[in-house]
């Protein structure tokens, strides 16, 4: 038997990392739904997965052979892959995670962040607290959009700013908004 390093062994990756990484979710679309509805920017999440597809010979080749592929599932689309433990027995592997947000109201949207796994290098517990790191920095971004941003008719007063030609930054000791903004 040949000694090998860990990356070349294939069978060490599955998803179970991200059950035991997310132990409240049970798929992809359960995390989605977390990262959603416990946030107060209503965060999205795109997961990039990798499967092997086999090529039929089409003229080109002469037989067939199995290409890998890798694509970006986004948000509700995440329904479709099923639970953890489906993903694995369809050959699919999560292979990174994706957050960011589109803040209401304005033509803005916070940066995606790319969480990559590193499944033969980080334990899952290292894996959601990087997750929650980037989901924290969404977080405060898009609270600093909506803050320069959603400011109400008295913020826009304590500014000098006119709310029918540009938007108005929240002031902090408003008393009308609290400091909240408006919706726009």
């Amino acid at each position: 038997m040949t000694d090998h390093p860990p990356e070349y062994d294939v069978d060490q990756l599955d998803n179970q990392y991200f059950a035991e990484a997310f132990p409240d979710a049970d798929s992809p679309a359960e995390l989605y739904r977390q990262v959603y509805k416990y946030t107060d920017c209503g965060a999205y999440l795109s997961m990039q997965i990798e499967y092997y597809k086999t090529i039929e010979p089409d003229g080109f080749n002469d037989l067939p052979f199995d290409k890998l592929v890798s694509e970006w599932v986004h948000s509700d689309a995440l329904r479709r892959l099923g639970t953890w433990k489906d993903l694995d027995e369809k050959g699919v592997l999560i292979v990174a995670m994706m957050v960011g947000s589109v803040v209401e109201g304005v033509d803005q949207c916070t940066e995606s962040i790319e969480v990559e796994a590193k499944q033969l290098d980080e334990e899952p517990e290292e894996f959601n607290n990087r997750f929650y790191v980037a989901l924290s920095e969404v977080e405060r971004e898009a609270e600093a959009i909506w803050s320069e941003t959603h400011g109400c008719e008295t913020c826009a007063k304590h500014f000098g700013i006119d709310l029918d030609g540009e938007l108005s930054p929240v002031w902090t000791d408003c008393p009308d908004c609290e400091a909240n903004g408006r919706v726009v």
